[in-house]
């Protein structure tokens, strides 16, 4: 969206393509199909990584949500809280289809979900509830299933959320550096 509030073609085909990664990801792997996520969400890495279309900060961006989705996600496999259907390479890792989430959520945050970057504090309410919501739904359509007690996958992937979602908008603001002659030398500050 532009400034003004109109919704650009841009921002209706990202945040389109990443509303459709949840279910072809989830539901795909619930019923033992691959290639649905992997189209969705292969669409949406062509079509944001394209030069016209490519954010300077969106390679960053993938990098960091697959490594932490990766920890977080394999966290709770170890943790013994979940356990993910079509758990390819292994069931004790995060499985492939859960990373392609990751990739999803890491192209939408500069792109049709940028406005968020400044409200951190609503991120991390969205975070703390929309995530437990995710994996109960997840359950639902057994791409998931919730071996601890609700409570403990509520409490551990609800709080998760509450700080790694903010963390990974803050971390994708723009730096710009300011640089500042004073007398006696140079002084370097970092600038929202």
């Amino acid at each position: 969206m532009h400034g003004g509030g109109v919704v650009t073609r841009a921002f209706l085909i990202n945040q389109g393509l990443f509303q459709l990664a949840w279910p072809a990801c989830v539901i795909g792997a619930a019923h033992g199909v691959f290639w649905s996520g992997v189209l969705v969400v292969g669409l949406l890495v062509v079509w944001q990584l394209s030069r016209s279309n490519r954010h300077p900060l969106d390679l960053r961006m993938v990098s960091v949500c697959l490594a932490l989705g990766f920890v977080l996600d394999t966290a709770w496999i170890q943790l013994g809280l979940l356990e993910f259907a079509m758990p390819w390479p292994s069931g004790q890792v995060a499985p492939f289809w859960i990373l392609l989430l990751w990739v999803a959520v890491a192209l939408v945050i500069n792109h049709s979900m940028a406005a968020f970057k400044h409200r951190l504090v609503v991120l991390a309410l969205a975070g703390g509830i929309g995530s437990p919501l995710s994996y109960f739904a997840g359950s639902r359509f057994g791409a998931v299933e919730w071996l601890a007690p609700a409570w403990q996958v509520v409490l551990a992937t609800g709080l998760s959320w509450a700080v790694v979602l903010p963390l990974l908008f803050w971390l994708a603001r723009e730096r710009r550096v300011a640089v500042a002659t004073v007398p006696g030398g140079l002084t370097v500050h970092e600038t929202d």
